[in-house]
């Protein structure tokens, strides 16, 4: 692989790559020649210290590397009461899961315009940017907001004659560490209202495929992505279906605890 920086190179930014889904697309990009430069909050072995939240840390990163490709992946869930969550963690939601994408991507398209117009972002939304999500409204209202940065972004690019790509990635409920920690909550239920859990792997095979073939937005299971838009469509039939989702995401919670706890985990 060429050197970083190098014109010719594939250089790939991630944020959030620590673990769950940001490590799986760390190693899937790598696995397709890309070299990577994987980044978290705090800096490990693997991973190069960035706070998303600090445009002019994004901005210093993109003009060291050059990047042709940056993933914002980087999130945190807060989930709980709406209302009466603490207002320094609701305000560390929207930084870090909105703030955090508009400064990685308005960094990356930066570097890839003065690059001839060339490059690729991908920002991870959620199937939670379509629907009513209740004990994760915080979470999903970021998630929303990075739905509609992507496609307004896009459709500027596109008036201006550049060809940078944009797309939002909205995968359904994942069992990753995000999830795991709060298991026991039954705030979350509405991750788990799917028949069975996304994983990782699925979502980042999607991803390697979005830089082959392009798009707006790719839901991950692409069935799920059709029901929870139709159900966007008409929001008063989403709420009065809430209780029934919401009993089932009980449900398949309490099972995917269960195997958690019979794994030690």
């Amino acid at each position: 692989m060429t050197a970083l920086g190098s014109s010719s190179s594939r250089v790939a930014v991630v944020t959030g790559a620590a673990g769950g889904l940001g490590q799986q697309i760390v190693s899937d990009l790598r696995s397709q020649g890309y070299d990577v430069v994987a980044t978290d909050v705090v800096a490990t072995d693997e991973c190069r210290e960035l706070d998303v939240r600090s445009a002019a840390q994004c901005r210093a990163l993109a003009d060291e590397v050059r990047p042709s490709v940056w993933v914002n992946c980087a999130g945190i869930l807060g989930a709980g009461d709406a209302a009466t969550q603490d207002d320094d963690l609701v305000e560390r939601v929207v930084m870090v899961n909105l703030l955090g994408v508009m400064n990685g991507t308005r960094a990356a398209v930066e570097v890839m315009r003065a690059n001839g117009g060339r490059g690729h972002v991908i920002n991870i939304a959620s199937l939670a940017s379509w629907v009513p999500v209740p004990g994760e409204c915080v979470y999903a209202a970021t998630k929303a907001g990075v739905l509609s940065f992507s496609l307004g972004l896009q459709a500027e690019l596109r008036s201006q004659g550049v060809g940078i790509h944009i797309s939002a990635i909205c995968p359904d409920g994942m069992l990753t560490p995000m999830i795991s920690e709060v298991i026991d909550d039954p705030a979350i239920a509405l991750s788990f209202s799917a028949p069975r859990l996304t994983t990782v792997e699925e979502v980042s095979a999607r991803l390697v495929r979005l830089l082959e073939r392009p798009r707006l937005i790719a839901s991950v299971p692409r069935w799920r992505g059709a029901q929870v838009r139709l159900l966007g469509v008409v929001p008063e039939f989403g709420v009065r279906a809430l209780p029934l989702f919401r009993r089932m995401g009980l449900a398949q919670q309490a099972k995917v605890r269960e195997l958690l706890s019979s794994r030690g985990q």
